[in-house]
């Protein structure tokens, strides 16, 4: 009861096993459609030989008197099959007009119309004195004129003894034979599948143990179907990309809460601390950095999770200029200059403004940071969908080139106010877009960090 209950359930190993199944069934029945088939064929063919071997027999018994009319003298043994009881065995002799001339058993009528010159000789479903069906032909004796006619025909009570006894013997003796037949199919049937998708068990079983403390385990692929190879090494790759985000965002985690702690530490000892309102405006600058790191945090959430729309453009030229006059006035304050070149028409790319905006004023402030008074940064506006900020710093070392862009990483420390999170937003924003960001020395001056982005094809002209 608990198998057919399992090959009744939804699971993928009941459906192959119903549907194998009913592939065996209908394979058995079509096979014995054609056995029935070839039974009827082989039987109407045999039958009909046998008609042909019958009146060719008595035919041969058959003479034609100096009247015209026949006479048979037929040996006993086949006399004694034409006077059987059971009139399973019959023949008459015909003229042209149907006239019954001789015939056994006292027949008095043809046993089927005479057929037409080239029409069929066979002839059956003819009932004979309430004794049902017979199988018969119609021959013209040979020499005969006028025309006399031979039917010879055998009786349907009993017309395939043989198989029928076959038949019988069959199954009083093999039904518990196609019983355990039976039986034997299903199981091999439910045994093959089961085997066949033990390895799908095997890796639903490892997968159901991973979870976000055995994040860097994988499904093995090796001794698995191939047909299941790429669902696994699909499974893989997603583990492989969920282990490198959770990775990242616990270390996100543990890096914000240390760089929150120690400002907050700060602040919450020179609130204790206070002894005058002259003390406020520090206070108010430390309150102005955890407001600024706050702040940090929340655009990289949202660069995160930063999805294009699909149709969305912007245009750099008017990215580069909105960034130019709100960081101006700071840069003048603190002795600098930003100076705004390259193009100056449309450079229209597929992305967001305001994002795009925001990751072109990480990369200003980066560069106004490490850039010495008296000296300014240039936006340079490229015709191939570039950004490119150049300062007049010390420019960045090839070994930190890599690292400046790590979360929370400050290669000097000391040298400005931040977290270490700009670079890291900006280029997560050109990753989003289709583009990265390359850092490099400008010739005489120092650090040239371009943004790069594909550019957008304009469409074809009818």
């Amino acid at each position: 009861m608990k198998r057919l209950r399992n090959i009744a359930s939804p699971s993928l190993t009941a459906r192959l096993t119903r549907r194998v199944l009913v592939i065996v069934a209908v394979s058995f029945l079509l096979m014995l459609v054609i056995l029935k088939v070839q039974y009827l064929t082989e039987r109407d063919s045999l039958r009909d030989r046998g008609l042909e071997a019958q009146a060719a027999d008595v035919a041969s018994y058959i003479s034609i008197e100096a009247d015209g009319r026949p006479r048979i003298a037929l040996p006993e043994a086949l006399k004694e099959g034409y006077s059987r009881p059971d009139r399973q065995y019959v023949y008459l002799v015909a003229d042209a007009e149907s006239r019954v001339l001789a015939a056994s058993h006292d027949i008095d009528q043809p046993l089927a119309p005479l057929p037409a010159k080239g029409g069929d000789p066979y002839f059956s479903h003819i009932d004979f004195t309430g004794r049902g069906s017979y199988y018969g032909i119609t021959v013209r004796l040979a020499g005969s004129q006028p025309p006399l006619y031979l039917q010879v025909a055998q009786g349907s009570a009993h017309p395939d003894v043989l198989a029928d006894s076959l038949v019988e013997e069959f199954l009083e003796r093999s039904w518990a034979f196609l019983v355990v037949l039976v039986l034997g199919i299903v199981a091999v049937t439910v045994w093959t599948v089961r085997q066949s998708l033990a390895p799908v068990r095997r890796l639903s079983f490892l997968a159901r143990n991973i979870g976000p403390a055995s994040l860097d385990r994988r499904l093995p692929e090796e001794d698995i179907s191939s047909e299941i190879v790429p669902l696994v090494q699909a499974v893989n790759s997603s583990l492989q990309r969920i282990e490198a985000g959770y990775r990242r965002e616990r270390e996100f985690t543990a890096n914000a809460a240390h760089e929150l702690r120690t400002p907050l530490a700060v602040l919450k000892a020179n609130i204790e601390t206070i002894t005058s309102l002259d003390e406020v405006p520090q206070l108010i600058e430390e309150l102005g950095d955890i407001e600024r790191l706050v702040s940090q945090l929340l655009r990289l959430a949202q660069v995160d999770n930063l999805v294009l729309r699909p149709g969305e453009e912007a245009d750099l030229h008017e990215v580069a200029l909105s960034v130019a006059q709100q960081l101006g006035p700071a840069a003048l304050a603190a002795g600098k200059s930003i100076e705004l070149t390259g193009e100056g028409g449309s450079v229209p790319v597929r992305g967001n403004g305001d994002f795009l905006a925001l990751a072109l004023r990480n990369l200003v402030e980066n560069a106004l940071a490490h850039t010495p008074r008296g000296t300014s940064v240039e936006i340079r506006v490229g015709a191939d969908a570039s950004l490119a900020v150049i300062d007049s710093g010390p420019g960045v070392a090839p070994a930190d080139a890599a690292r400046i862009f790590e979360r929370f990483v400050r290669v000097k420390p000391g040298a400005y106010n931040g977290a270490g999170l700009g670079l890291s937003i900006a280029q997560r924003i050109a990753a989003v877009h289709g583009g990265g960001i390359d850092v490099g020395q400008a010739p005489g001056r120092g650090a040239v960090f371009t943004l790069r982005l594909p550019k957008k094809v304009a469409p074809h002209s009818l």
